[in-house]
């Protein structure tokens, strides 16, 4: 049995309450864009979002078991796969939604690519292969090497890991492979979108300004991201210090409330909440165009873009 000293107890209630409020806040963000017939997102976005919430319920599992009686060795395991697995399918997450934003400009590049459907059946599924990937490949570790002592609550109570290094490193691995492409992308869709900035200035069109706030609000994510990932190096390379995994682990259910907050304050969701104001038609037809139409659908044809 294991008591958590009061330090510690109150940093596992802030751990828990942080992780209870990411959730809702995702589920309430998803549930908007879903059901509103006002908010009209492109299947990359839901996809990075379904990813985030499966992030939070990571988290979860261990409620109720997270001090006294020791969690059953298979809640354990299953908690760590995820744990494990969830930020390099969050990351890859991210990373087809910037892709896919940057494919949306698909008719200004210079070089054939593939058919849109294609790439969304592709954005779609990739985060769930990684998902499954690296949680099988925790469970696989642990199987094959009989591991499973070093499947283990952490001392500070907040989840289960694995003491040994390999998982750890794979997921860092795949998150900061998983960054690199998202920031090349990023880099492409900004080049892109600087080059034909007169096109901007004199355009007036509303959902094309809605993607210039769509891409700020990708490099807010990235810059975030990137802090969060060496938050999370920082914590699960910590797995030998008191709270175990370092008391820097009650920062990582903090992320899923920054996607939250970029994400969630767009204007088509934000405009859901404000149900006194009524809606015009420009404004209908420019929510609908934002994701029924490529980028260059809406600029073209009476622009000059370039690449």
């Amino acid at each position: 049995m294991t008591s958590v000293d009061p330090a510690s107890f109150e940093l596992l209630v802030l751990f828990d309450v942080v992780t209870i409020l990411s959730f809702a806040l995702i589920a309430l963000i998803l549930a908007t864009a879903y059901c509103s017939k006002h908010v009209h997102l492109r299947k990359a976005w839901y996809g990075q979002m379904v990813q985030w919430m499966i992030y939070c319920m990571s988290y979860m599992l261990l409620f109720g078991f997270q001090e006294g009686t020791e969690p059953p060795r298979s809640l354990c395991l299953f908690q760590a796969s995820l744990i494990y697995a969830c930020p390099p399918a969050c990351a890859v997450g991210s990373t087809c939604f910037i892709i896919d934003f940057y494919m949306s400009t698909s008719l200004l590049h210079k070089n054939p690519t593939l058919k849109m459907p294609k790439l969304e059946i592709l954005f779609i599924s990739l985060p769930w292969i990684t998902l499954t990937g690296t949680a099988l490949q925790v469970v696989l570790f642990t199987v094959a090497n009989q591991k499973f002592d070093a499947v283990r609550r952490s001392p500070g109570c907040f989840l289960c890991n694995i003491s040994d290094p390999e998982p750890t490193i794979v997921s860092v691995t795949l998150v900061l492979l998983a960054l690199i492409v998202w920031f090349y992308y990023e880099v492409q869709s900004g080049i892109i979108m600087y080059r034909n900035r007169l096109e901007y200035a004199g355009f007036s069109y509303k959902a094309a300004r809605k993607y210039l706030s769509l891409y700020i609000r990708s490099a807010i994510l990235t810059v975030g991201m990137a802090v969060g990932t060496a938050i999370s190096i920082w914590a699960l390379s910590s797995s030998s210090r008191r709270f175990g995994m370092g008391t820097w682990s009650v920062a990582l259910p903090f992320m899923p409330i920054f996607v939250a907050l970029v994400f969630g304050t767009q204007e088509d969701i934000m405009r859901v909440w404000m149900f006194w104001k009524k809606r015009t038609p420009e404004e209908d037809s420019g929510f609908k165009a934002q994701s029924s139409l490529t980028f260059v659908e809406m600029l073209l044809p009476n622009s000059t873009l370039v690449v």
